[in-house]
């Protein structure tokens, strides 16, 4: 059974795993808690209290509090993917990314589990009384707008990102 789960010790080996395939294969890692080191227990510990700390709006550095889950496949015992979810937009997640960012390991992608992800994750937004999500993929994602499509996202606009100059669809999403 496919359910979100917050980051902790118990999934350590789960998550190396997952992210060893994702720094193999060298595409792009989302969400950014997944950039963090993992390859030890302490950097793992470090993670794990990084993304507590966020949740809980502490050390944000100009970013919003946001909540990390993990997607979890409690029969194959696999963690599938990743979302972080803002609590609420600073003026730059408003001008680019949204509230929600997420991704699926290489080796489980196309087989619907980025849909599944997003929707689990928009119930969560919704717990949090966000009624109104914005998300956010690279024209070139197509896989990932097409999940937002899917999940009832109704294109605002392309804008570009300042970082790398590369283009972003950005969707609404209502729950």
């Amino acid at each position: 059974m496919l359910k979100l789960i917050k980051p902790c010790k118990k999934y350590y080996n789960q998550y190396k795993d997952m992210m060893d395939e994702w720094n193999m294969e060298g595409s792009r890692i989302a969400p950014w808690p997944l950039h963090m080191k993992y390859h030890t227990p302490k950097y793992f510990d470090e993670m794990i209290r990084r993304v507590e700390e966020v949740e809980k709006g502490e050390n944000l550095d100009g970013y919003a509090s946001s909540t990390t889950y993990w997607l979890y496949d409690d029969e194959r015992d696999i963690l599938i993917g990743a979302s972080n979810l803002r609590h609420y937009l600073t003026e730059e997640g408003l001008k680019t990314w949204g509230h929600i960012g997420y991704g699926i390991r290489p080796t489980e992608r196309k087989k619907g589990y980025a849909t599944r992800l997003l929707k689990l994750t928009l119930e969560e937004a919704k717990a949090k009384n966000i009624t109104k999500v914005l998300l956010g993929a690279y024209t070139g994602n197509i896989g990932s707008w097409k999940v937002m499509e899917k999940c009832g996202g109704e294109l605002e606009n392309i804008v570009i990102e300042d970082e790398t100059g590369l283009p972003i669809k950005r969707y609404w999403i209502s729950v």
